[in-house]
């Protein structure tokens, strides 16, 4: 692990817990607000989910007429990717938006959807989480302290590199790469000879740049929020996991609202859905057609032969994950 004091050494252009106010959505707003909740996600502010929050903060003011007012906030302002989950469990956190593997630390189960190279796309992928396997998942989360109160979408993980290119399996033996803690993700490169690191987003840039790791397996759209797209060259699009996102709540501090008010942020939460899905495709177009123009190498890989090679990966979760949710999602995904 990267020691912090030498992280906050990094210039401008790093990756540093951001101090900048958080965000705090008022319309249609009541004298003082009732509630004052606090919301955080695991990535920087120039991360465009920053703005779709700030749109389900705003509709949340709105349905309760300013009684509600919650503030987003940006990973780092209170706390690592890790301690996220933490501070929701406790209920020092109120709300959460996070990725499904730092979910898979508190929830094992939860690794069912980043099995490597599950989708072929991300139309099976939303109508699994859409359907009974995903509200599954979700009814599962209270035993852990919180509610799942709907999914979204981070983008398709690839491998980024710093000047190599990874197009076959084999290509990728001995690469030091930045990895997600959940097990199965380092499970997953293993199976492909590579050597995972698990380290906090916000200590990547520095570990890129000194070169302690070669890559990092992210979505796209990240690597320009958190300026990675500075030191790596090399998309490889791999595209092994739909990297699912879940809009999350504290159990304690939710139960404690008055009913209209968590009607309120369930509707809200419905409408998040959607705009959060479509505005990271949008945008990670965008990204794509920049890189490009930019002239940074955009790599197709051989993903049936990659899908091969990491097959050993999910006898390994299958017990963890249960036999019949596992079974349930490999049917559904149209997984041989």
């Amino acid at each position: 692990m990267i020691e912090r004091r030498k992280l906050l050494k990094v210039g401008a252009s790093g990756i540093v817990a951001s101090v900048a106010a958080p965000f705090v959505g008022r319309t249609g707003w009541a004298a003082a607000p009732a509630h004052t909740l606090k919301l955080t996600f695991a990535d920087t502010q120039s991360h465009p989910l920053y703005d779709v929050l700030k749109r389900f903060s705003e509709d949340v003011s709105k349905r309760t007429s300013g009684a509600v007012e919650i503030q987003v906030f940006s990973i780092g302002q209170l706390g690592s990717g890790t301690n996220i989950l933490t501070g929701l469990q406790t209920g020092i956190i109120d709300f959460c938006a996070h990725t499904s593997g730092f979910i898979d630390t508190i929830f094992p189960k939860f690794q069912v959807v980043d099995l490597p190279f599950l989708f072929s796309d991300s139309e099976s992928a939303e109508r699994l989480l859409d359907g009974p396997t995903g509200a599954k998942l979700l009814d599962m989360l209270p035993s852990k302290g919180i509610y799942g109160l709907g999914y979204g979408h981070w983008g398709w993980r690839v491998v980024s590199t710093i000047d190599r290119k990874v197009p076959e399996p084999s290509d990728m033996k001995g690469l030091k790469i930045r990895v997600q803690p959940g097990a199965i993700f380092a499970a997953t490169f293993r199976a492909l000879a590579a050597s995972p690191v698990a380290i906090d987003l916000t200590e990547v840039y520095l570990a890129l740049s000194q070169r302690v790791i070669d890559a990092v397996e992210t979505p796209m759209i990240s690597l320009a929020a958190t300026k990675h797209d500075e030191i790596v060259n090399t998309i490889n699009m791999t595209n092994q996991v739909y990297n699912v996102g879940v809009m999350m709540a504290s159990k304690a501090k939710f139960d404690a609202l008055p009913k209209d008010a968590q009607e309120a942020i369930r509707a809200a939460s419905i409408n998040l859905t959607k705009d959060w899905r479509t505005t990271i495709a949008a945008r990670s177009d965008e990204v794509a057609q920049r890189y490009k123009a930019k002239g940074m190498a955009i790599v197709e890989v051989n993903r049936e032969d990659y899908r091969k090679a990491t097959e050993s990966v999910y006898p390994q979760f299958k017990d963890i994950i249960g036999a019949d949710l596992y079974d349930a999602v490999l049917k559904e995904a149209g997984h041989g």
